[in-house]
């Protein structure tokens, strides 16, 4: 299998126990106040990771939500990814002073109506979304640094359909930040091995 478009997913812990339930509260039942504590979790992930440490380059970031398609946000109301990002972005920008975190939930738009991805192999799961996601406008994109959001990596699918799409609309590059990951370890690292850290070249190592 190719490797993915992204440069390295990073997810604060694994779906289960207490913080499977609040995302399902949070997703599900409609609780949106929980956005703002996953979104604490999601922005502590990414600056334990290193992605965003002081002497970084890139200094502005593209927030990128996944996409709903239309009529499936139309009946639940709102977009879970939307929110997890707006809050995540909140907490990076009192921590980032002279970063920009720039949201943009129209970036990428999802144009195909997919089946439900669980129950689904890997290979299922990209068949199911190849195609559905489009980015509308290119030159919002071009040269740009993106973080991609959603509430949960399972095995990637989701995050290499976004992240070609970004990609071939001319973003620099593209780091992933999730809620939560399935797998237990090696998410952050298995599937973006050959890819250089965001922003690679852009920076001297410490």
């Amino acid at each position: 299998m190719a490797p993915p478009a992204f440069a390295r997913a990073v997810a604060y812990g694994v779906y289960q126990g207490p913080l499977r339930s609040f995302i399902h509260l949070w997703k599900y039942d409609g609780m949106q106040p929980i956005s703002r504590g996953l979104g604490r979790l999601l922005a502590e992930s990414l600056r334990t990771a290193g992605e965003f440490h002081p002497g970084a380059a890139p200094r502005s970031i593209l927030v990128v939500p996944v996409p709903m398609h239309r009529a499936k946000q139309r009946r639940r109301g709102f977009n879970h990814a939307t929110l997890l990002a707006r809050a995540a972005m909140a907490e990076m920008r009192d921590s980032h002073k002279g970063w920009t975190f720039e949201l943009a939930p129209g970036a990428l738009e999802r144009r195909k109506p997919t089946a439900s991805q669980a129950g689904l192999t890997p290979h299922q799961r990209r068949r199911n979304l190849r195609g559905a996601f489009v980015a509308p406008a290119p030159a919002r994109l071009a040269g740009r640094h993106v973080l991609l959001v959603d509430d949960v990596y399972t095995t990637g699918a989701t995050a290499r359909a976004c992240s070609r799409a970004l990609m071939e609309a001319g973003a620099a590059s593209v780091l992933v930040g999730t809620a939560a990951r399935a797998q237990r370890e090696g998410v952050a690292f298995w599937d973006a091995r050959f890819i250089p850290p965001m922003g690679a070249g852009e920076q001297t190592e410490s």
